[in-house]
């Protein structure tokens, strides 16, 4: 499984009103706690110890649901001998007596009972001739009325001495309701992987119980085994996806039938490693290895790893009442709060999450017909801009059209006024592809001229009164004003070479390898003697000064294309496909900065109408390259914008969503200062070229199932 998870993160942990501090001690360490709820609603009680799992077990009680704690309450003599996390739990027996159980762990395993509501207790009194560590973590009614507890123990505790060796996860049983309990029996191991600390949840049926495990190694995720007969065989334990990776996972059912487990966050690509957290989604998410609906950071936790023996309460009226132990406050002790929520609250927070969509330019508007081929940048200082041509007729890609920009200080939720970028009276200024130059702020937007009444077809054919030419303009300002257009043909372009393209869509600027800092600029042409189309890439290695021409394919039937670098320098261009053999995306790769490029193949996954398409590298949070890919999904049709992401350097894309589905065409994609990824493209209800739109989203709503 995946080492990071890609579904959004909620976080609470700025939201102190949700917060109640159920016990601190200046200097001294309060953790591990546990919770139960009993009967009336409202009443919730809280054990914990006294130190780092072994100490004094403390009892508290909240008579509203957890929104005030009464004082520390008196407890029996042996309770201040705990060697381990107390852990705390209601049963009820087969004749209807109900009990209060707590145990407290290593050897032996020993256990109080409270016949009243926690109002006096019993001494702790061995269970058996046994021990274990965070005895008990779970327990499960059976169907017919007895109780399973699991524990797990490393081969020190379970008959009193050892030395540690295998981890290995036990159940117990009893048959009257939780006042003695079976000889322990082992129900998971692996071979490479430290399985512990095992959370057990049914199914919404009941039919099927799943223990979710830690994994204590830290070389793998959370594991999970399965039951189908009520913990009589179990299945071999398997990994689970990393947004469910953590320590002690504690779940409940929410009213809707969703599950909230909560936990300390060890998943090994995490932007809140060590932090407590909670996870929100369907049991069949478990089952099937799904990510699930979203994560949740509960608080932010001072300290590398300790913090997060959950115990977690649900009321009548849909509030969880989560309750851990952590380092809330930098350089002081551990102690103890609960966080409050419903599980529509959360839902609120998610829904930030997901797409928003400004339209940016919108045909027949502002004195131009139609508004074509769209790029967006983000610069240096954080503006979004937005590229396109601004065509005066509706005579297609020739005529009068000049070349636009609006830019956006709010990532794309408002947009300034147009502004012309370049107007060569009647003639056509198009093609933007625009590249930031990290390093100097710089951003350079290269272009292609041709005279307005010269069309494509008389270029190609060398009939037309003028030919393609290519310019560059430059803004150092943030994309505030630009410099004149300036004339690059000579030095990209060759004698025999017909028509130009640059992009459109964006350059990138290379980051690894002995071409790190090159600007790159993916472009298309024809051949005067074949009249076919070919990709290639210019380049700029004095940050825009100078521009040279690069590799091109070393085949034909290909031209609007994109570049991406891969994670290992390599530079991969993806193409518009004129092979009609194979109606999806044509793809070649570079291993020397794009001098040279490999035999072209065509990637299955990608279909296209013969239209140009974004693809753009993402850095995601857990450092993995994600590949994103963006065009009109169909085979013969403009139709069905569609936005893909590939974790595997484009071998396969896993993940799509559908932006629009009625007419679209070209898009571009960046990245948003905030993570967020825009998407800049041309819909339409009857045709594509109606709007130029924005469209914002994450990366995990994009990932998510």
């Amino acid at each position: 499984m995946a080492p990071g998870y890609t579904v959004p993160v909620i976080d609470l942990a700025g939201q102190v009103e949700r917060q109640v501090v159920v016990d601190r001690e200046a200097g001294q360490y309060l953790g591990h706690p546990t919770t139960v709820l009993l009967e009336d609603g409202r009443t919730i009680i809280a054990v914990y110890p006294k130190g780092h799992g072994r100490g004094a077990i403390v009892m508290k009680r909240s008579t509203d649901g957890g929104l005030t704690w009464s004082e520390r309450l008196p407890t029996p003599a042996s309770w201040a001998t705990s060697q381990e996390v107390p852990t705390l739990y209601r049963t009820v027996d087969k004749a209807g007596k109900r009990r209060l159980i707590m145990f407290s762990g290593l050897y032996p395993i020993r256990m109080a009972v409270s016949e009243s509501d926690g109002e006096t207790w019993s001494d702790l009194e061995p269970i058996g001739d046994f021990g274990g560590i965070v005895a008990m973590s779970s327990l499960v009614r059976l169907t017919n009325g007895d109780y399973m507890a699991l524990f797990h123990d490393d081969g020190r505790f379970l008959r009193g001495k050892g030395v540690p060796d295998k981890f290995i996860v036990y159940k117990t049983l009893s048959r009257d309701g939780g006042l003695t309990w079976s000889q322990p029996e082992a129900i998971a191991t692996h071979a490479a992987a430290h399985l512990c600390e095992p959370g057990a949840v049914r199914s919404p049926d009941g039919r099927q119980i799943a223990v979710l495990l830690r994994e204590n190694s830290r070389k793998f995720n959370s594991f999970v085994i399965l039951s189908e007969n009520e913990g009589a065989t179990w299945s071999e334990p398997r990994q689970l996806p990393a947004a469910l990776t953590g320590d002690r996972q504690t779940a409940k059912y929410a009213p809707d039938g969703r599950l909230f487990i909560t936990f300390r966050d060890t998943a090994r690509q995490s932007a809140t490693q060590g932090d407590w957290v909670g996870w929100v989604g369907r049991y069949e998410d478990i089952v099937e290895g799904r990510q699930g609906q979203y994560r949740v950071r509960l608080m932010d936790n001072r300290h590398a790893w300790d913090c997060a023996y959950p115990g977690l309460e649900l009321l009548p009226d849909g509030t969880f009442v989560t309750t851990t132990y952590g380092y809330w406050v930098q350089g002081e002790s551990p102690y103890i709060v609960s966080v409050r929520f419903k599980l529509e609250e959360l839902d609120a927070l998610a829904a930030a999450h997901r797409p928003q969509q400004t339209e940016v330019f919108i045909s027949g508007e502002d004195g131009y017909h139609t508004y074509r081929i769209p790029a967006v940048i983000v610069t240096r200082g954080g503006a979004v801009l937005a590229f396109c041509e601004g065509r005066k007729s509706g005579r297609g890609d020739a005529g009068d059209i000049d070349m636009l920009v609006k830019r956006s200080e709010d990532g794309g939720h408002t947009w300034s006024a147009a502004e012309v970028v370049w107007d060569d009276g009647a003639n056509t200024c198009g093609n933007p592809c625009p590249v930031v130059d990290v390093g100097t702020g710089t951003i350079h937007l290269l272009m292609t001229w041709n005279r307005g009444d010269d069309r494509e077809s008389a270029i190609i054919a060398q009939t037309s009164k003028d030919t393609r030419r290519v310019f560059v303009t430059r803004s150092e300002d943030d994309g505030r004003t630009w410099s004149k257009p300036e004339e690059i043909t000579a030095a990209v372009k060759r004698a025999d070479w017909t028509w130009y393209a640059t992009g459109p869509c964006t350059g990138i600027q290379l980051t690894k390898g002995e071409h790190k800092g090159r600007l790159v600029i993916p472009c298309d042409h024809i051949e005067a003697e074949t009249r076919k189309y070919y990709s290639h890439v210019i380049w700029s290695d004095d940050h825009g000064k100078t521009w040279e021409l690069g590799g091109r394919t070393p085949t034909d039937e290909v031209n609007e294309c994109q570049v991406a670098e891969l994670s290992d320098g390599r530079l991969m261009l993806n193409m518009r496909n004129y092979y009609r053999l194979k109606k999806n995306r044509a793809v070649s790769t570079s291993t020397d900065g794009g001098t040279t490029w490999s035999a072209i193949w065509h990637d299955a996954a990608l279909p296209e109408p013969r239209c140009q398409a974004s693809f753009i590298s993402y850095a995601a949070p857990d450092a993995q390259n994600v590949l994103l890919f963006s065009n009109p999904a169909d085979a013969d049709q403009r139709i069905r914008m569609t936005v893909r992401a590939s974790l595997d350097e484009g071998q396969t894309w896993p993940a799509a969503k559908m932006l629009h589905a009625g007419p679209a065409a070209y898009s571009c994609m960046t990245v948003l200062p905030d993570g967020r990824i825009g998407c800049l493209y041309e819909a339409g209800e009857k045709s594509p070229y109606e709007t130029i739109v924005f469209e914002t989203f994450t990366l995990a709503w994009l990932m998510a199932q």
